[in-house]
């Protein structure tokens, strides 16, 4: 990639080394009562102390500033490959170090999940560390996957041909997830630039129409719809963290 969110969320990886799609794992950990800011400040040490350099494990953090998670911190592992996980990449020193300095803060961490991105879906061209903002949301896509699909693709490609500034990723869960769960990760430089998220989509529904013919942005947004499990979609708001976080590499489409 020239974050995902990141995330998944606001993201930060690149991809343009690899030859699949990027796949990671996240976690979201709950800090124990009045114990938010020294979690954070011991994710940060750790994170400082094995998890900087080239050849070490990356981790990525972001705050829940809105939905069912807010306060907690959202923790993100990259691969990239699904081969990169079949030997840990976690040294028994770091592991070790979390235990006894990060565990002991945490009062209790969800269940972890593996994504791929889902490259076709989406468009992202920002800068390093340009977004902070990541605005997700999660699907549970039930019968008709190929109209939640079909609609998804056309999204990032009248993106890409809108020129908006906007960035998109798109994550169908790899395991540990409900079945037909997808993460729509849509990130920002602020919150400032976040507020504008409806105006600029108006304009991707725009260039949509205008590629895939009047009133096609409606209909295919529909069958959608119809493709989902009952509540399935919900929404969030998350801040990426840079320094609990690895060095942010670039993202592409």
């Amino acid at each position: 990639m020239k974050i995902i969110l990141n995330t998944f969320f606001i993201t930060l990886f690149s991809f343009s080394s690899y030859s699949q799609s990027m796949v990671v794992w996240l976690d979201y950990h709950t800090p124990v009562k009045g114990k938010g800011s020294e979690l954070s400040d011991a994710i940060k040490d750790k994170t400082k102390k094995y998890n900087q350099g080239a050849d070490a494990f990356q981790l990525y953090t972001w705050e829940v500033i809105a939905g069912s998670n807010q306060g907690n911190y959202a923790r993100a592992g990259v691969g990239p490959t699904w081969a990169d996980f079949d030997n840990s990449p976690v040294s028994s020193k770091e592991l070790d170090y979390w235990m006894e300095n990060v565990d002991p803060l945490i009062a209790s961490s969800s269940g972890r999940e593996y994504y791929v991105r889902r490259d076709a879906a989406s468009h992202d061209v920002a800068k390093p560390g340009e977004n902070t903002i990541g605005f997700n949301i999660d699907y549970v896509v039930g019968a008709n996957r190929d109209h939640f699909w079909k609609f998804r693709r056309n999204i990032a490609n009248a993106l890409k041909e809108s020129g908006e500034d906007l960035s998109l990723n798109v994550w169908a869960s790899g395991g540990g997830g409900p079945q037909g769960h997808v993460r729509v990760s849509f990130n920002f430089r602020n919150l400032e630039h976040y507020g504008n998220f409806r105006q600029i989509m108006g304009r991707v529904s725009d260039t949509y129409d205008e590629i895939y013919g009047n009133n096609a942005w409606d209909t295919d947004i529909q069958l959608l719809r119809e493709s989902l499990e009952m509540w399935g979609a919900q929404t969030e708001l998350v801040r990426f963290l840079p320094e609990l976080s690895s060095p942010p590499i670039a993202l592409q489409e």
